[in-house]
This record gives structure tokens, sequence and C-alpha cells, in this order.
């Protein structure tokens, strides 16, 4: 389980927080990425299978982009989280009920599910382009396991921009469905968004003041309905920010009273309850791209307009496993300069 809160309430200031949740510890990395490199759309396992026999194709990344990816080298990697350097901020968050087939007499174009993030930083630098691209409904998700887990990735995806504007983009029934705006500033899990918004309707109604019987009551529970509904309630309830540390603050801040604790018991049978493992804040004018690992005291960042890596592709280990045993590596501040040289996991030449 996910929350993610876009900051908007200022478009000076724009920053995007997000919660990562998940029943274990996953391996995770920080990645940065040079435009101009060649990625293809399916792992070599999928491009072998006979479903997919001459399907596969690549694309060339326009812009750059941080990325924080789950898994390792080994189970393979899921970009789930980053910023381009466009100030484009894509998430996935996961979606039960989620159904990537979809309806239709096409030939889409497939594409893994784990590579949909890295997809959208490398060639949009809007919301609206985003949206624009995904109603056409020319590309095909494709279901795989989360890195490193038994469980389908099923997701998701949001999208911000330094316009203010959001996208996010649903499949099932068929079909995608796409929500574009300014007001789409909260997102949890479940269930399907349109759905989360007809609810949102009864608590927006509870706190109008044009209610003769106001209540200020939110829910306390962790499921995504009732995080929904907390996260909803305190940021419209923020002062608009007067500088983006500010806007970065409120958005954390949310994104916490919305968080799981690590060790979270008393709710067996409901796997979807899982701990806040980490969370992400992006800065979209600044281009400043900061993690808070659950597990460690300090917050690292990378800074997209300081002096980057040389490297096509670099990398920062956060959390590691070996054997099972994982290692929360305690980084602290700007880390541009700890970002070593590695391959692209998604390059066309692998």
């Amino acid at each position: 389980m996910c929350t993610r809160v876009f900051n908007n309430r200022n478009k000076a200031f724009l920053t995007t927080a997000r919660n990562m949740d998940w029943k274990t510890q996953l391996p995770t990395s920080l990645f940065s990425f040079k435009s101009g490199l060649v990625k293809s759309a399916l792992d070599k396992k999928q491009a072998k299978k006979k479903k997919f026999k001459d399907k596969n194709w690549e694309w060339t990344s326009q812009y750059s982009s941080v990325v924080t990816m789950v898994g390792n080298e080994e189970h393979g990697y899921a970009a789930s989280d980053g910023i381009n350097s466009q100030g484009l901020v894509a998430n996935v968050l996961y979606a039960k009920g989620t159904d990537y087939e979809l309806t239709g007499k096409k030939e889409y174009k497939p594409l893994n599910i784990l590579r949909w993030v890295q997809y959208v930083l490398d060639n949009f630098k809007t919301s609206k382009e985003v949206h624009d691209a995904f109603e056409k409904s020319e590309i095909e998700l494709v279901e795989t396991k989360v890195p490193g887990s038994e469980s389908p990735a099923a997701l998701h995806l949001s999208v911000s921009d330094k316009k203010g504007y959001t996208t996010i983009v649903e499949v099932y029934g068929g079909k995608y469905h796409i929500h574009y705006g300014k007001e789409y500033s909260v997102m949890t899990n479940e269930p399907n968004y349109t759905i989360q918004l007809e609810i949102n309707k009864y608590w927006l109604w509870q706190w109008n003041d044009n209610n003769d019987f106001p209540s200020r009551t939110i829910p306390g529970g962790p499921f995504a309905s009732d995080r929904f509904e907390r996260a909803t309630y305190y940021y419209n309830h923020l002062e608009k920010p007067k500088s983006a540390l500010d806007s970065l603050s409120q958005a954390k801040s949310v994104v916490a009273n919305a968080s799981v604790p690590i060790g979270m018991l008393g709710f067996e049978g409901h796997p979807n309850i899982a701990p806040t493992l980490w969370s992400t804040l992006s800065d979209h004018k600044e281009l400043k791209y900061y993690f808070c690992n659950a597990r460690t005291p300090n917050v690292v960042w990378v800074d997209m307009n300081a002096k980057m890596p040389e490297a096509k592709v670099a990398m920062l280990d956060l959390v590691t496993e070996h054997d099972g045993a994982f290692t929360n590596l305690n980084f602290v501040g700007c880390v541009n300069s700890n970002l070593e040289p590695t391959k692209d996991p998604y390059s066309a030449s692998k």
C-alpha cells in the first residue's frame, strides 16, 4: 500500500511526496540516467516468449532522470518512483483489481510493467503528454512479479508536472481509465480512483462550511480509503506555502500522517496493510529528489542542478540484500558524488 500527495497549493513551489509500503523489506537503490540511452520494452525472458515474438521494441530517452529502483541484479529492477530533467515526477502504487489486458482489435506494443515509470520519465515532460499518450491505448502493459517477491506487480500510475497538473492512469475492464487535472492531489491504492473520488465526496461534505453541522473527524485506520481521506483532509487544510521548504515540509508531513509504522501488528488476513519502508520527496522546479528510509535517521538527496556523475548510468545502493538479510545503508545529505557507474538494467543491448 502507498500514499502520494502532490502539493500544488502554490504554483511557484510544487512538490510531491510518496510513501512506499510493502510487507517485507526490498533491496532499493537510487539510479541516475542520462538522456540518449536506448532501452527495451521487455526483459530477456519476456522477449523470448512465443506471444511476444518479434514484438519487443525500443525507445531512446529524451530526458535525464533520477529514479528509485526496487530489486537488484539477481532479481531484476522495478522503477518505482522518480523525477526527470523537465520536472516531471512519476510513481507507481499498488492497485487491487488491475487487469492489464486490453480489449480491442489493435496490435498493441507490449511494455513490461516494471519499466512503466522509466518509460514515462524518459519520454514525457508534462502530465498532459502522458494523458494523451495513454489515451491512445497503443501500449499494453505486461504483468510480472515484484522483484524478489511472488506477488504480481498490480499497479497504477501517477504523474505530476511543474505546471501543477496530475495524470492518474489505471487499467481495468479492458481499457485505460485516466484522470487529468489540477484537482487530483491525493492518491492511495484501492478501490479504483473513480470510486475513491465518489467516497471522497462524503468526507468533503462533512468538512464543508456549507454543511450546517460540519464535522472535523477523519478516518484513523491504515486501510487505503482511510489514508486517502486522512491525507485529503490535511492537504485541504494547509496554508499556502511561502517557499519550496514550506511546500516540501507540508507534503512530507501529510504522507507521514498516512504512513504505517514498522512492525504494525493486528491485521492478519490483510496483506495489503504493510509498513512504510521509505518515502520520497520531489521538488519539481528545483529538480531535487529526496529519499527518506524509515529504518535510518537520515535523509539523502540528489540535486539534478548540481554536478552529476559523468557516467551515462550511475547508482547508489540504499538497502541491500544478501541471503535474505537486509542492510540499510546510512548515508546523509546530497549523494551526487556517491553515485557510482553501473549498467543500464533496461538497456536494449542486454
